[in-house]
C-alpha cells in the first residue's frame, strides 16, 4: 500500500475487526485501477499486491458497475449506486461513489451490501 492508501488502512482493519464474516475488501477508482486488496487470511488480514489479482478484482468491478449502469439506465435513467449478489458460499457487494468503488465479500448473512455503504461513504472524507 503506497503514502496515499496508507491514511485509510485504520478504517479497512476496523471493518475487518468489527466483522468476522468479512472475508475481503478491495478498492478501485472509478477509472478501474486497483488501490488496494485486503483479504482475511488464518494468519490475519493480508494486502494482496499480485498484480494479477488485484487486477482480476478490479476488472470484476469494473465490469459489474458497467453492467449494472446500462441495465439501471434502460430501465429508468438512473445509475447503479450498489450492487449486491447473495451466493450460496459468499455474499458480494459493490458500492460506488465519486473517488473509489468499494467491493466487499462476506460470508452469507454478513450484510456485504451495508457494510460497502458505510465503508463508501467513510472513505469519501479519506480521499
Amino acid at each position: 500500500m503506497n503514502e496515499s492508501t496508507e491514511g485509510f488502512r485504520p478504517l479497512l482493519n476496523e471493518v475487518f475487526d468489527q466483522n468476522s464474516q468479512v472475508l475481503m475488501i478491495s478498492l478501485t477508482t472509478p477509472e478501474g485501477l486497483p488501490i488496494v486488496l485486503l483479504s482475511r487470511e488464518d494468519s490475519g488480514i493480508e494486502e494482496i499486491t499480485d498484480i494479477s489479482i488485484t487486477n482480476r478484482y478490479a476488472a470484476l468491478v469494473g465490469a459489474s458497475t458497467s453492467l449494472g449502469d446500462r441495465t439501471l439506465s434502460t430501465l429508468s435513467q438512473e445509475t447503479v449506486r450498489l450492487i449486491h449478489v447473495q451466493g450460496e458460499s459468499r455474499d458480494i457487494a459493490i458500492s460506488m461513489a465519486e473517488k473509489v468503488i468499494t467491493l466487499v465479500i462476506t460470508e452469507p448473512s454478513g450484510s456485504a451490501n451495508l457494510l460497502a455503504e458505510k465503508l463508501a461513504n467513510a472513505l469519501k472524507i479519506h480521499m
